[in-house]
């Protein structure tokens, strides 16, 4: 079965989700309960069976957006 990758979080949505994560974290909740969860309200879906989506290819580690894109 093939994984196909489709549309990713954009510049914005990512600039929002980051600030999403920042305010959980004042909130008392990590960083990515914030972040996975504002992405999650706009569509995007964890998926662990594809390859990675950072800009770099995971060279320098993998950034929170990797592999979060909408089915």
């Amino acid at each position: 079965m093939a994984s196909t990758i489709s549309a990713q979080p954009d510049r914005e949505q990512l600039r929002e989700a980051f600030q999403a994560g920042f305010d959980s974290i004042d909130d008392g909740d990590g960083f990515y309960f914030g972040f996975h969860a504002f992405l999650e309200e706009h569509g995007f879906g964890l998926r662990e069976d594809i390859p990675c989506t950072c800009s770099d290819n995971g060279d320098h580690g993998h950034q929170p957006e990797c592999r979060w894109v909408k089915a």
